[in-house]
């Protein structure tokens, strides 16, 4: 497994941070895209604070494995493996024959730029201003390339989507079963 080193940043002007991609030179890799995924667990994952999720990313369909390695949420605290698929349906079959639970099914957009070694993801999820999260190779790589967006490293946040809904919202999206624009 290979650490994931992002950040995430909330406050973001999007016309202004899309015209700093673009004068950079980034080359957008994914136009707005409609992702779904399904959140799986089961008690051995679920005891190593870990989940599998499927994700139909339109182009693909990836499963990763996720695992927190911290106690607190930083740039470093998650551990991924994922592996493409081919079918996003047959591979959910798949998953609950083996045993596993679909526990939530999630949308969000997704616009994704690249530049230099790191991905700069546009996010847009159901009930929250779009947001940018910013991963590259190591935590040096996506400083520098917050920074050369101008953004405030330290008004970065970390770990999964669900901390945004309880931090923006004070909504608990991990007890909810589906999450979706309709």
């Amino acid at each position: 497994m290979k650490t994931e080193f992002e950040a995430r940043f909330l406050a973001v002007n999007v016309a202004a941070v899309l015209d700093k991609l673009k004068a950079r030179s980034a080359v957008c890799t994914m136009p707005r895209t409609l992702m779904r995924r399904i959140v799986f667990s089961n008690d051995d994952i679920q005891a190593r604070r870990g989940w599998l999720r499927l994700r139909d990313q339109g182009d693909k369909t990836v499963l990763t494995y996720k695992q927190v390695v911290a106690d607190t949420a930083a740039i470093d605290s998650i551990l991924e493996a994922e592996v493409q698929v081919g079918d996003f349906d047959a591979t959910r079959v798949l998953l609950e024959a083996m045993g596993f639970t679909a526990q939530r099914y999630q949308e969000n957009y997704r616009e994704e730029w690249h530049l230099d070694g790191v991905t700069f993801d546009l996010d847009t999820w159901p009930d929250l201003p779009t947001f940018l999260e910013v991963e590259g190779p190591d935590e040096a790589a996506v400083h520098n390339a917050a920074e050369g967006l101008g953004l405030a490293f330290e008004e970065a946040s970390f770990g999964s989507v669900d901390e945004v809904y309880l931090a923006v919202l004070n909504r608990d999206i991990l007890a909810e079963p589906e999450l979706t624009f309709a």
